[in-house]
């Protein structure tokens, strides 16, 4: 450990990257008192809690630590935090639910992400088909509060799931044929999620969160032009509002040739 690093009570940003054999713990930072930008990335030798960075509460404004799986702790520990605009936490072992996120949470942030042992976040891992609509609904509700939050957020059904297959594999180029991954779509104002496969090809038809909008609001030409590109994504899995079995999937790329 290196402790001469870690005192700069006037530095407002730090930036470590790729340091795997600089072994310090966030209680460390403790040091920096003044610090307002913390930038981790690739750091296997990181340890310890997220909750240490509560010392720098009054100041922190943009946190990222991603691939440093050492780290711990529930990320609402960040959310008093009165100056907070970003916070990536991917690929982190933080954990938490982002259905204890209240009106009165991350009051300043502009910007989330969280890791997959986060209910809720980034490629969250759910274990039956029958969870996403409580779990789409879930991310729903706050980003129609707060839309830059959660951005580009998708989950996808374990491979521990009963309900799990393989696909045929690789076939012209792409790796997956079934759509055992969740995502949001939008249509103007219209909020709607889908079954895709997790190279984003193959949909299945959107279930829509958000009711259509009046044929007399400014927003309805906009909605039926990214709608009608929507539907025009749907293929093979058109009139499936959810995946497919894996009986149903085989007869389906059979019928297109890909299974004899």
């Amino acid at each position: 450990r290196y402790p001469f690093l870690f005192n700069f009570p006037l530095l407002h940003k730090l930036d470590i990257t790729n340091c795997h054999h600089l072994k310090w713990n966030l209680e460390m930072l403790a040091g920096f008192p003044l610090l307002k930008e913390l930038y981790c990335n690739n750091n296997e030798s990181l340890t310890g809690n997220i909750n240490s960075l509560r010392v720098l509460k009054d100041t922190l404004e943009k946190l990222t630590i991603n691939d440093c799986f050492n780290v711990q702790g529930n990320f609402m520990d960040l959310a008093d935090f009165p100056h907070l605009k970003k916070v990536y936490l991917d690929e982190t072992g933080v954990t938490g639910d982002i259905r204890d996120i209240g009106k009165q949470d991350f009051q300043t942030l502009e910007s989330l992400t969280l890791p997959s042992g986060v209910y809720g976040g980034m490629c969250y891992e759910f274990q039956h088909i029958s969870d996403a609509p409580d779990l789409a609904m879930a991310v729903y509700s706050i980003k129609k509060q707060r839309p830059t939050l959660l951005e580009d957020w998708h989950a996808v059904l374990s491979d521990d799931s009963p309900d799990w297959y393989d696909g045929i594999g690789s076939y012209d180029g792409y790796e997956s044929t079934e759509p055992l991954c969740i995502r949001f779509v939008k249509a103007g104002s219209r909020v709607g999620y889908r079954w895709i496969t997790g190279c984003c090809i193959h949909p299945c038809e959107v279930i829509w969160l958000d009711p259509e909008p009046q044929r007399e609001s400014i927003d309805y030409e906009t909605y039926i032009e990214a709608f009608q590109e929507i539907q025009l994504q749907v293929n093979i899995y058109r009139g499936f509002h959810q995946p497919p079995t894996e009986e149903e999937h085989n007869l389906l790329w059979a019928s297109e040739g890909y299974i004899d």
